[in-house]
């Protein structure tokens, strides 16, 4: 079996395209919410799986479209029983029963990651394009490593760092070395958290993308933690002039008040009637923070994904490739979300819509597909008990 076209050639170049809408995913969405509302959430697997098949089965390749076979019974059973362990949990700690909350989080940080990629693992099973399924599978003790013990390792590292230089400081009684040390400690946090941050995600990835087959034929990709940390560097620090900028409008507005309230002797009603300048500047100090961190975040959403779908292969001959702007991706989220505010997020079936028709309409393949020959692995999700019990992370995101 090949995979199919239309048309006698195949394009050099193709984009996946979104065929759904607004209007269609709405309902979907509206009785997602009502049903989960009455039967106090338990219908929430159910609503996961409606909406993942609505985007699978509108998401189109080539005239071939995807389709997701889980159903909301299996990742209910596993989602019940991950509610039932979390409230166990809470019960023990309300209950001052340290030592057994003590080895449930234990436990939770020993196994959470195996059970996250067998979660994957079922997720891509499920889904399925030409009659050939998705699979996946990773070593535990490697998912332990990139999700937890590398950047559990990288913090600690930091945060020692972080302290040395700030006992070092303190200890000479300089208020100049003090601040001084701050400002390099907090660089040094700053560095660690970049790192652990683009270790992290090129591990990531790499486990994810190499481990990763359609069919019998499989993916591969290299990734390089230095381009990976210098992304997530680069985020961090376009921060920075956001910051400088509330600080300039909130420092001397805070100045201000302080000296102020020492004029009217902390008289409340004087101090509420001189303050009122100064919560309209503290609150635009928190919008320009707020918008910073949106764009930082949209920057390495966009440069990381551009980077990595670049580094995408399959079978050796198919390559993948994402062009979304950082410009482009800025303006649908903030459009997004003004309209979901105005419509009190009546509007938000049509914005993911919006959305992802954007995201997918810029993800490109370029190869022959007529000639990657297609047939199904074989493989069927587990039924133990413990995979029972990963299929309620089934919707940990694997792709962006």
């Amino acid at each position: 079996m090949t995979f199919e076209t239309q048309g006698a050639a195949a394009a050099p170049s193709r984009n996946f395209s979104f065929q759904g809408s607004g209007a269609g995913y709405f309902w979907i969405w509206l009785v997602n919410i009502l049903l989960t509302i009455v039967t106090l959430g338990l219908f929430l697997p159910w609503a996961l799986v409606r909406a993942r098949r609505y985007f699978y089965a509108n998401t189109e390749l080539e005239g071939a479209r995807f389709s997701y076979h889980a159903t909301g019974s299996s990742v209910f059973v596993g989602w019940l029983c991950l509610v039932v362990l979390y409230v166990i949990f809470l019960v023990n700690m309300v209950n001052n029963n340290a030592i057994l909350a003590l080895c449930m989080t234990g436990l939770f940080l020993l196994f959470f990651p195996w059970l996250v990629t067998q979660g994957l693992r079922y997720q891509f099973l499920m889904t399925e394009i030409n009659n050939v399924r998705f699979s996946f599978y990773a070593s535990p003790l490697r998912a332990w490593w990139v999700m937890l013990g590398c950047p559990l390792l990288i913090m600690v590292a930091s945060i020692i760092v972080f302290s040395v230089l700030m006992s070092s400081t303190i200890g000479t009684g300089s208020y100049t070395a003090i601040f001084v040390g701050i400002g390099i400690g907090s660089l040094a946090l700053l560095l660690g958290t970049a790192i652990m941050q683009g270790i992290y995600t090129a591990q990531w990835y790499g486990m994810l993308v190499n481990n990763l087959q359609y069919g019998t034929q499989k993916f591969a990709a290299t990734f390089s933690m230095k381009k990976c940390i210098l992304i997530a560097l680069y985020s961090m620090l376009l921060l920075f002039p956001f910051l400088a900028l509330a600080m300039f409008i909130i420092v001397p507005a805070f100045v201000s008040l302080m000296q102020y309230s020492t004029m009217v002797g902390g008289n409340p009603e004087q101090l509420a009637m001189l303050a009122g300048p100064f919560y309209g500047k503290m609150a635009l100090a928190y919008l320009i923070y707020i918008f910073g961190a949106i764009f930082c975040f949209i920057y390495a959403f966009v440069k990381m994904r551009n980077y990595v779908y670049a580094q995408v292969s399959l079978a050796g001959s198919i390559r993948f490739s994402s062009t979304v702007t950082i410009s482009r991706v800025m303006w649908l989220s903030i459009t997004n979300v003004l309209v979901c505010m105005i419509t009190l997020f009546l509007a938000w079936p049509w914005a993911k819509v919006r959305f992802t028709r954007y995201v997918l309409e810029n993800t490109h393949v370029q190869g022959d597909l007529q000639s990657l020959t297609l047939e199904n692995h074989g493989q069927t999700p587990a039924k133990d008990p413990a995979n029972l019990l990963a299929r309620g992370l089934s919707f940990f995101p694997a792709v962006f």
